[in-house]
């Protein structure tokens, strides 16, 4: 899953989309690899033991390629009876790293155990670890997450070079944003052609970094002059020269070594997301009467500002033009004597107010009412979004019933996902309930109540053709904790808390509607079978690509 919107440090400064148009240094800074290759030392000598098969079930490191080589038959990546798992010392450091081989990779071991040892220790120690994977013959990639590197199908010395320098800003200590973009602004070029078409595309920095980080270490370990001159990107250097002779000049044996983080693997219930049990949907409770708003009474705040609100850092255009957007008040039958729910629906959004209406109603009566208001808005991926703690939700494009269920799950955590209680209950089970649950405890309690309301809808999860067992440790905790309220006949209906303050906005305002700056992050459930970190705004230099390379024999 990917954010389908998030106002990140650029859309608060005002540069979100904004191009920038700057020449490139070279064409293409991949054009030195050879040069790299022939100027870093020659690879130290080393010693290695080899983990046991119960050292590698104690725990990976959490990049799921990792999981996928060991235990997911149907992954490409597969390759358990020829994979391994090496502590690997190097003469200049007491200390190991841990290194992943298939023996089916194209690569072997002693070239995957080389290509860290040509790097000198302080440089070597920003990578925590390296997984050599397979891959299909005549592919290749080079993927990061945090300080792990992941290689697949031919490298060459350069790419271990290029994988320290990604990890000093993707793993860190990273880079210091406005500096940099200050940098950008006050030179006239960037490292290659693909930095420069970024910027001039989105205004996106990663590859202006990146690339930028070669230019730096050409001028740092490459002898003889350079064939270019870098004087048009010096304030850049600045930036990226100082971090690398940082690390690069760190005195001692290792300093700094960034040490692998290991989960145990646990399977995932849901690996197409839960989306598949909206085939057989849960009851709904009925609409009783629907009174729609006239534009005089005015808007809930929450609703009037979100609409206004670019649709994406890409797309300026408002989530919802004011002339679309329509407020209705909503009386559930098993709420008759509670005030209505003040739903805003966007005349253009792809599922109808009856839609809406009847997803709403499907949420039991009690966790419903933790839910103030819920607007939808047109999107041409699925999304949604909880704004906290003021329990706000949004949806986006054509979301299914599980959606609404995961966004009204946020509204009644209330920080029960950061408890001992449900960390304890997290480390009993022996899988997760989705991909996407893996990307942070608030995700996870979210996923588990969605689940904990099929399973308490009437039709168990079990009676539904799939055993929860793995997870009766987390579904188990928040029964104890909210039990009641994820059940139809449970607890009922509560006095809500108030809703937002009507505005009143002027007809030169709804003609004419300022752009709403928002701190909501949209959840992107586009692409469920997919894990992604969706718990803080986006970074202004975006995530390092997963590319594959190449074509397949």
């Amino acid at each position: 899953m990917v954010v389908l919107s998030t106002l990140c440090p650029l859309m608060l400064l005002g540069l979100a989309s904004a191009q920038i148009i700057k020449n490139p240094l070279v064409k293409n800074v991949h054009d030195f690899d050879s040069t790299f290759d022939a100027s870093l030392p020659a690879p130290q000598k080393y010693t290695y033991t080899k983990w046991t098969t119960d050292e590698i079930e104690q725990g990976l490191p959490p990049d799921k390629t990792w999981g996928a080589s060991y235990y997911e038959k149907e992954s490409r990546h597969y390759c358990r009876d020829d994979f391994s798992v090496y502590n690997v010392t190097y003469a200049d450091c007491p200390e190991p790293w841990l290194i992943g081989h298939c023996a089916k990779a194209e690569m072997n071991r002693e070239a995957t155990f080389d290509v860290l040892g040509r790097l000198p220790s302080s440089a070597r120690g920003v990578i925590s670890d390296l997984l050599n994977a397979n891959i299909e013959r005549g592919l290749s990639f080079r993927w990061h997450a945090k300080h792990s590197v992941l290689l697949g199908g031919y490298f060459r010395p350069a790419d271990g070079l290029k994988a320290a320098l990604t990890a000093l800003w993707v793993g860190g200590p990273g880079i210091p944003y406005q500096p940099f973009l200050d940098a950008v602004n006050a030179d006239t070029c960037v490292a290659d052609e693909s930095a420069a078409e970024s910027l001039k595309r989105d205004g996106s920095l990663g590859d202006a970094v990146d690339k930028g980080f070669a230019i730096a270490a050409y001028l740092k370990i490459v002898k003889g002059d350079p064939p270019f001159d870098a004087s048009c990107m010096s304030n850049q250097l600045k930036v990226l020269g100082a971090i690398l002779d940082e690390r690069w000049d760190a005195p001692g044996k290792c300093p700094d070594k960034k040490a692998p983080e290991l989960v145990k693997y646990r399977t995932v219930l849901f690996p197409a997301g839960i989306e598949v049990l909206n085939t057989d949907p849960v009851p709904s409770s009925k609409a009783v009467e629907v009174t729609y708003w006239p534009k005089s009474d005015g808007y809930p705040e929450f609703c009037w500002n979100e609409a206004r609100a670019a649709r994406s850092n890409d797309d300026p255009r408002p989530r919802c033009e004011p002339r679309r957007l329509n407020i209705y008040n909503v009386t559930y039958e098993d709420c008759l004597d509670q005030d209505p729910w003040a739903i805003c629906h966007c005349s253009d959004a792809q599922q109808s107010l009856d839609d809406v209406i009847r997803r709403v109603g499907q949420l039991p009566p009690a966790l419903r009412s933790h839910m103030i208001h819920l607007a939808a808005f047109e999107n041409s991926g699925i999304g949604g979004a909880t704004v906290l703690p003021w329990n706000m939700v949004m949806i986006f494009g054509d979301a299914q019933d599980s959606v609404y269920f995961h966004e009204a799950s946020h509204c009644i955590d209330r920080g029960f996902y950061a408890s001992e209680t449900f960390r304890a209950a997290k480390e009993k089970d022996s899988c997760w309930p989705t991909h996407y649950s893996k990307s942070a405890d608030i995700e996870l309690f979210a996923e588990i109540g969605v689940l904990h309301l099929y399973d308490q809808s009437g039709k168990t999860l079990l009676q539904r053709g799939h055993d929860p067992a793995c997870l009766a440790n987390g579904l188990k905790a928040i029964d104890e904790y909210v039990g009641l309220s994820y059940q139809r006949d449970g607890a009922k209906c509560f006095k809500r808390k108030p809703n937002s303050k009507v505005v009143h906005p002027s007809e030169f305002q709804i003609m004419s509607p300022e752009p709403y700056i928002s701190t909501a992050v949209i959840e992107d459930f586009s692409n469920p079978g997919e894990i992604s970190s969706l718990s803080s705004p986006a970074s202004p230099f975006g995530d390092y690509p997963r590319e594959i390379h190449g074509q397949q024999n």
